[in-house]
């Protein structure tokens, strides 16, 4: 017989809880707005400090790949202060089931205290190495954890994205 261990929480935050579950549970019923209702859960859970109290909050991530990514931030990108700083923020801020960046570019602008612009600058260079990547929503984008860099995924999901997706590249243009 194996234990269950719960994690208790203020009576506040339990109510908050079952009120994001209701709430999900609602947005549950129209598909059609998955993304947006995703970001709501999102913004409401990180503003309140409201993650569930029975889910773990890591990521899996290759420290290899992490000390690529950084290595050559340092050395390649125009901005390295900067870019390491935003690929750590990338982590505090990644949908755990989706990999999604939850994160407006002016939301990292204003964290980094840098330009939105130079924000656009430092994904362009974590993309072009695939450290992330991006697909179009409307007119905008939406930025993505590559799964071979870092992810939260169970094995079967896991290993089905990490073969889809691209490798990361090195300094030299080699594949890790």
């Amino acid at each position: 017989m194996s234990a269950h261990i719960k994690r208790l929480q203020p009576k506040d935050k339990q109510e908050k809880q079952k009120l994001i579950q209701q709430l999900q549970f609602l947005l549950e019923q129209f598909p059609e707005h998955e993304n947006k209702a995703t970001s709501l859960l999102w913004e409401i859970k990180r503003r309140n400090k409201l993650n569930d109290p029975n889910t773990w909050t890591f990521i899996m991530i290759s420290p290899e790949q992490n000390l690529a990514v950084v290595n050559w931030l340092t050395s390649k990108s125009k901005r390295p202060l900067n870019a390491v700083k935003l690929w750590a923020l990338l982590f505090d801020n990644v949908h755990r089931e989706t990999g999604q960046i939850m994160l407006t570019r002016q939301e990292i602008a204003d964290e980094l205290k840098i330009q939105s612009a130079n924000v656009t600058r430092i994904m362009t260079e974590l993309e072009s190495i695939n450290a992330i990547f991006k697909k179009k929503n409307g007119r905008g984008v939406v930025y993505y954890m590559n799964p071979n860099v870092a992810n939260h995924y169970p094995q079967e999901i896991r290993e089905k994205l990490q073969k889809e997706a691209k490798k990361l590249k090195l300094l030299d243009g080699g594949l890790i």
